[in-house]
């Protein structure tokens, strides 16, 4: 099951609507929100039921929220990593697997990339299948958002640092705990301080798709990768999409894509902050 593929992506990311669907979570959870806000966000399916999972940060620790879309509810809280590594970023599913960067958000000197098995209870568990220990100068070696795309062989992860500056790609192997470096990439002055970056791919290429929000507006910037043959980067920015954000939902806060059913491309949203109603806008493709 390909979890982040359709058949065309500029035809599909074109073909998003820029008003949303609304609808809004009852938290019953005490979360944590000193000094964090809300993400990333993502969609899963668990047991044949779909479950939302966002990610935040807080003072004192890094978590990821699931929620019951059939009930609407929240249902889980997950403590990811505690002191110092209290910022979880931008995240991304991919096949049974959740990738989230996991940082220490006021050194700025660290942080670990991390792959979780969904499927078999190890992100219950907080429990990594891949960790890649990230330390160096101030906000080189952060990871405030990742992404993740299941390939023939192993998984493609891209890990980008503060206000996303810089890109590491990597090739990983989450069944056997491997990874390897495969290019970085210094961004454009111009380029957007993207808080979540996502990845999908069709038949010929991959791309990545990364959100961030000026004023009351959200955005989506479509960026060509690479081709799915040749892993080389390209790195072009091809499109940007402006969504009207309702309800107080803020993609400087959780942001993500989902491939439905293998062919529709849709963008999930949240408000920013935790509350005891969390408002959540779906952008649908036509």
């Amino acid at each position: 099951m390909w979890s982040q593929k359709v058949k065309n992506v500029p035809k599909a990311f074109n073909a998003i609507v820029t008003s949303p669907t609304t609808i809004h979570i009852k938290n019953t959870l005490d979360l944590p929100t000193e000094k964090g806000h809300f993400q990333g966000v993502q969609v899963m399916e668990s047991h044949g039921r779909k479950k939302l999972l966002v990610s935040g940060s807080s003072l004192h620790r890094s978590y990821i929220l699931q929620v019951n879309m059939e009930s609407q509810e929240t249902d889980t809280l997950i403590t990811l990593m505690e002191d110092p590594f209290r910022h979880a970023g931008g995240i991304q599913v991919s096949n049974g697997y959740l990738a989230v960067g996991i940082e220490d958000n006021f050194n700025k000197t660290r942080a670990k990339a991390c792959i979780y098995n969904y499927r078999n209870g190890n992100l219950y568990k907080s429990l990594p299948d891949v960790t890649i220990d990230r330390t160096g100068i101030a906000e080189r070696p952060t990871a405030g958002a990742t992404g993740l795309l299941a390939r023939d062989e192993g998984y493609l992860m891209v890990v980008a640092n503060w206000d996303s500056r810089i890109w590491d790609f990597y090739a990983v192997e989450p069944e056997n705990g491997k990874y390897r470096l495969l290019q970085s990439f210094d961004a454009p002055n111009d380029w957007a301080s993207y808080q979540s970056i996502n990845l999908i791919m069709d038949e010929k290429d991959i791309y990545a798709i990364g959100f961030y929000q000026e004023m009351k507006t959200g955005h989506a910037d479509l960026i060509h990768v690479s081709s799915v043959d040749h892993f080389e980067l390209q790195m072009e920015k091809i499109g940007t999409k402006l969504f009207n954000c309702t309800n107080g939902v803020d993609f400087s806060g959780a942001a993500g894509l989902e491939v439905e059913h293998g062919e529709k491309l849709n963008i999930w949203a949240t408000q920013k902050n935790a509350s005891e109603d969390i408002a959540v806008n779906i952008f649908s493709q036509l």
